[in-house]
């Protein structure tokens, strides 16, 4: 793509733009949203002190945001960022992954070439070669009470907190019918995979069986049999938060609640595109990363995010029971091609192929972390 540059607004107060009504067609007041709407975004790239363009993954934890990009990882602090690369000990450049130890404060980067651990500034690396990581391509990474759990070419590893063992789960001993495991989540009973052409596979973890989720028309690319199960054995990503287990493919999303399975896809829901990169939840919420934008849905009520022709962009609102309100935006994500996001109680950082984008949410304060005026606030790329 040609790159574009940044536009930078002259007012930020005049950051969004409503084109849409604020009530249903009916008169009545518009039912309340689950979750909160972005009112501006903001844009870091190399000018504010990013090794790269593309970021890979983001991941805000206790003040500071974790930056996984093409040259390195980077770290926001106050108002500056901090590279670690390869010169300061990562195991490569490119940072596919990030998960942080809650108990210990330990960041977790995966990469194209092992597995990181960043602990009181000091790198530790672990490779197929020096540790037991069942392969060197890291897609997933996620840490539980005893446990790094990471997804990986070739299955899935589990590190030991305590003992620093390494377990591998693959198709010899699970249910998983490849290795190429996407995604790894975590409830507190149990373990789920995503696997690239073979659907969910959970682990319970106090009893060690396994049980798997597939897509029982057995159809790629179409979902010919909606809600009856995952959208597709072809799995983009997996994440859980509060009793929900959301599904991303290439063909659409999917939302289990433990019990039944719901379907959406492009057209025939308001999600923006079957082209699902990655999947954050908060609460029963899911933001949902795309290619064409940024979609977000508790399965009900719906907003979406994208860039719009000439500059700003486009706000979709859909609720349960009203036609769409669409609005006009000033500002807008810095690129629709959406690869993570990372959600606190006052903004969003979203991943892009072209730059990192921060969304500040409607009514809150703009000094919510330390990056406050550090970016630019502009139009889409």
């Amino acid at each position: 793509m040609t790159k574009k540059p940044v536009a930078v607004l002259a007012c930020a107060a005049a950051a969004l733009v409503l084109t849409g009504p604020l009530k249903a067609r009916s008169g009545r007041p518009a039912v309340e949203l689950p979750f909160p709407l972005i009112e501006r975004f903001e844009h870091f790239g190399p000018e504010q002190g990013l090794p790269a363009w593309k970021v890979h993954c983001v991941l805000a934890d206790k003040g500071k945001v974790w930056v996984g990009t093409s040259k390195g990882l980077a770290v926001l602090e106050g108002k500056k960022f901090n590279v670690i690369g390869p010169e300061q000990g990562l195991s490569h450049s490119v940072v596919t992954a990030l998960a942080v130890d809650p108990a210990t404060g330990d960041l977790w980067a995966g990469t194209l070439r092992g597995l990181n651990r960043i602990s009181a500034g000091k790198v530790e690396t672990f490779t197929q070669t020096s540790s037991g990581l069942p392969n060197n391509v890291v897609y997933s990474v996620a840490v539980g009470k005893d446990a790094v759990w990471v997804a990986t070419a070739a299955g899935v590893g589990r590190r030991d907190a305590r003992t620093g063992s390494w377990s591998l789960f693959d198709a010899t001993n699970t249910l998983m019918h490849e290795p190429w495991a996407y995604a790894v989540t975590l409830s507190p009973e149990k373990l789920y995979i995503g696997v690239w052409a073979g659907g969910i596979v959970e682990q319970d973890l106090a009893r060690g069986t396994w049980k798997e989720y597939r897509d029982p028309d057995g159809e790629m690319e179409l979902d010919l049999a909606p809600d009856d199960g995952p959208i597709s054995d072809i799995t983009s990503w997996v994440t859980w938060e509060d009793g929900i287990l959301w599904q991303g493919s290439y063909t659409g999303v999917a939302r289990y609640d433990g019990t039944r399975w719901k379907s959406y896809l492009e057209k025939k829901s308001p999600l923006v595109s079957n082209f699902v990169n990655f999947i954050a939840a908060k609460g029963r919420v899911a933001w949902i990363c795309t290619d064409r934008g940024l979609t977000v849905t508790d399965g009900t009520s719906w907003a979406t995010y994208k860039g719009a022709e000439g500059g700003g962009g486009t706000l979709e609102i859909t609720r349960p029971g009203a036609p769409p309100e669409r609005r006009r935006t000033a500002t807008a994500m810095s690129n629709d091609f959406v690869l993570g996001a990372s959600i606190t109680e006052n903004e969003v950082w979203l991943a892009t192929s072209h730059g990192l984008t921060r969304g500040i949410f409607a009514g809150r304060s703009d000094q919510a972390t330390g990056a406050r005026k550090t970016g630019t606030q502009g139009a889409s790329r």
